[in-house]
């Protein structure tokens, strides 16, 4: 392991920790049995697992100022509604627990869409509750490890980082920042450092069958062996496509395109993300602070899908998600850790893919959308002022896609001369989701 530059930096800790902010991780795998069909998540239905390439995990972070104690917990999954994260919650008494999921493509069916066929649940209720357990273990070992720290921001936004997405719907615009925050004990070793980048972890492709935690896995593995504690990866803003699949990503080692579909591919873009962490890690500085402050609001989300209602309706989510009022609830969440009124960090918490769109700006209305005229959302990172802003997706629960009310387009003619309908509203609760997402953010910035 190449140590040498994290040994100058703990040799460098002449001044007394900060007693004002404590941290403590903890991970737990989540890896399923395979002795009963376990149904992958994404891209379709019927895809059985058949081995287990890299394990699962359930990894959580704990904060504590001189309140509670805010736990972010990141698991590797396509995602978790809402009602699991609360039976997560409810096993971890007097913290603040967040769950986000990392949105694998090669993990279980936690949802339930991605069974034997359309209209079967692929949802296991004995995992699910595997999950829940696990999540909520991890999350209390975690508070029981708090340890005085000091908190190292940094952020990074790679020229090339372009060359990682292919966003295949217009307008082209990422949310491409590789953040991340290490937490170092009184000797300057890593408790843990957490990450939060934009990307779908899909690089493996549809046809893969092995358990993977896909890019993830290799960019946690990369950190860790560098004497980064234990490694959380948070998911960013999803839609869109934010996705290394159709990218044209170069390896390294033999100066040729990477072999699509591969766990050569994977591991490239993981370590991408891990080498641009630890390049900015070297530059970054302590940063003082005394409150870590999390608020939360559920918002009624209007569901016009017509799929997502059927499915609610055939118990394809187990019980999950029910529809009332025309819509669904779902949590909206803010994060500050912040010293007296200023913040160092703040992270808005989605229950979804969000369009880069809507957290750092850039929509465009073309005139054949279903709603041209519609106002645009404020982007969500922009109601923000600390230097370092990010933002968690399936954060809480996943609703799927959340896009521009006025780049909607369902309905013919089609926007930017395509032939046929986007796919991002396929997965969309609706057209009312981001207005109402980005009312709720905003009242939660509210003192």
């Amino acid at each position: 392991m190449r140590l040498g530059w994290l040994s100058a930096l703990a040799a460098s800790f002449c001044l007394p920790v900060c007693a004002d902010l404590e941290a403590g991780a903890a991970a737990r795998r989540i890896t399923p049995r395979l002795d009963r069909p376990v149904y992958l998540a994404g891209f379709g239905n019927n895809r059985i697992a058949t081995g287990v390439h890299d394990d699962l995990w359930a990894r959580c972070l704990a904060l504590r100022t001189a309140h509670e104690p805010v736990v972010v917990c990141a698991v590797d999954l396509i995602g978790l509604f809402h009602d699991d994260v609360k039976m997560v919650r409810d096993a971890v008494p007097g913290a603040r627990v967040i769950v986000a999921a990392t949105h694998t493509h090669q993990g279980p069916d936690t949802m339930g869409q991605w069974g034997p066929k359309p209209g079967v649940s692929g949802l296991d209720e004995t995992y699910n509750a595997f999950v829940v357990a696990e999540t909520a273990a991890a999350a209390r070992e975690a508070v029981s490890r708090l340890t005085p720290v000091r908190m190292f921001p940094a952020a990074a936004t790679p020229p090339d980082v372009a060359a990682y997405y292919d966003d295949t719907r217009p307008p082209v615009v990422h949310d491409p920042e590789i953040l991340s925050l290490v937490f170092r004990d009184r000797r300057g070793r890593a408790v843990a450092t957490l990450v939060n980048w934009n990307n779908h972890p899909e690089a493996l492709g549809s046809r893969n069958t092995l358990i993977t935690s896909d890019y993830v896995h290799y960019l946690r593995q990369a950190l860790e062996e560098e004497g980064f504690g234990t490694v959380v990866f948070v998911n960013g803003a999803l839609g869109g496509m934010q996705s290394p699949l159709g990218a044209k990503i170069m390896d390294p080692e033999t100066g040729q395109p990477a072999p699509k579909d591969s766990f050569r591919f994977a591991e490239i873009v993981g370590r991408y993300a891990a080498r641009h962490v630890i390049e900015s890690q070297k530059k970054a500085k302590s940063a003082a602070v005394d409150t870590v402050l999390y608020r939360e609001t559920m918002v009624h989300v209007p569901v016009t899908n017509a799929n997502f209602l059927m499915a609610a309706k055939a118990g394809i989510f187990g019980g999950r998600k029910p529809m009332q009022d025309g819509g669904t609830a779902a949590p909206v969440g803010y994060l500050r850790i912040s010293r007296g009124a200023a913040p160092v960090v703040e992270a808005a918490l989605v229950p979804g893919e969000l369009y880069p769109e809507l957290s750092v700006g850039g929509a465009v209305c073309d005139p054949n959308a279903d709603f041209p005229g519609a106002a645009v959302e404020k982007p969500l990172k922009k109601m923000l002022s600390a230097p370092f802003r990010m933002l968690f997706g399936l954060a809480n629960d996943e609703i799927g896609y959340i896009l521009p009310k006025c780049q909607w387009d369902e309905q013919p003619p089609f926007t930017f001369g395509a032939t046929k309908r986007w796919y991002g509203e396929v997965n969309s609760t609706g057209p009312e989701a981001a207005a109402r997402i980005a009312g709720a953010f905003e009242s939660l910035l509210k003192p």
